[in-house]
C-alpha cells in the first residue's frame, strides 16, 4: 500500500506561552516547609515513599494538615494535587484543613462487617 506522507511543520521561532512563575496550587507556608523538611531528615525525596512520607507526618502530627501537604509536595516535586489525591484515597489519613480542629488523638473504627460483629464489635461501638 502506498500512503502519502504528510510533512509536520515545526513552529519556528519562540513560544508565545508564558512560563508560569510559580507553581500552581497554595503557597507553601514557610513553617510547615521547615517542619516537614525536619521531620524528613536525610530520606530520599522520592515520590514512591509519598505514602510513608505521609505516615510520618500523620504520625507525628496526629494529622495531614493542608499546609503540611504542599510542603511536601514541594520536597517531592510533585503536584500539590497529586499528593492530596494519594492522602484522600486512604481513609485512615486525616486531612485537616485551615481553621479546622485536630481529629482527637486516638481514633477506634469499628467495622460494621460479619467478622466484627461475631467478635463484638457492636459492644465496643456502644461503649
Amino acid at each position: 500500500m502506498n500512503h502519502p506522507i504528510i510533512p509536520i511543520a515545526v513552529a519556528a521561532g519562540p513560544s508565545r506561552e508564558r512560563k508560569r512563575q510559580a507553581p500552581r496550587g497554595r503557597r507553601v507556608d514557610p513553617a510547615a516547609l521547615a517542619d516537614i523538611q525536619a521531620l524528613l531528615g536525610d530520606a530520599p525525596r522520592r515520590r514512591d515513599l509519598l505514602i510513608e512520607h505521609l505516615h510520618c507526618i500523620q504520625d507525628r502530627f496526629g494529622c495531614l494538615a493542608t499546609s503540611h501537604l504542599a510542603a511536601l509536595a514541594q520536597e517531592l516535586r510533585m503536584a500539590q494535587t497529586e499528593v492530596y489525591e494519594v492522602a484522600s484515597f486512604y481513609h485512615h489519613f486525616d486531612i485537616v484543613r485551615e481553621g479546622e480542629a485536630a481529629p482527637a488523638p486516638v481514633t477506634v473504627r469499628v467495622c460494621g462487617g460479619l467478622p466484627c460483629q461475631m467478635a463484638g464489635g457492636a459492644s465496643l461501638l456502644a461503649r
